[in-house]
């Protein structure tokens, strides 16, 4: 998730959709799920670059061009690192023209701390 969380603190909107596969899905919480990169930067890039989202795998699956992944993570103050929330996530991946795509990404509600 390093591409991800780089491209989400520098606000760079172009890499940051391109992270996704074409048909990708997204599954935000208590919202309904968002299918394609660009609907999914639609949806997301209002908190491009608000925040830094820190992510801890418990563990990654490889098993050819898929991927799958899930663990922890914390949205964090991005000048003085104070946590704000944190929560859980899972992310597929698959591989696209030798490049790892999110296929599918789901995360909970951040618990403010």
């Amino acid at each position: 998730m390093r591409v991800w969380t780089d491209a989400w603190r520098n606000a760079d909107a172009e890499v940051f959709k391109n992270i996704y596969a074409d048909n990708a899905l997204i599954f935000p919480p208590n919202k309904p799920a968002i299918q394609g990169n660009d609907n999914i930067l639609d949806f997301m890039k209002g908190g491009l670059g608000k925040v830094a989202v820190i992510f801890q795998p418990k563990e990654q699956i490889i098993n050819g061009e898929m991927a799958f992944e899930y663990g922890d993570f914390s949205d964090r103050e991005m000048n003085s690192d104070q946590i704000l929330g944190k929560g859980k996530y899972s992310v597929t991946w698959i591989l696209v023209d030798e490049v790892w795509k999110i296929l599918c990404h789901t995360w909970e509600m951040p618990v403010k701390t």
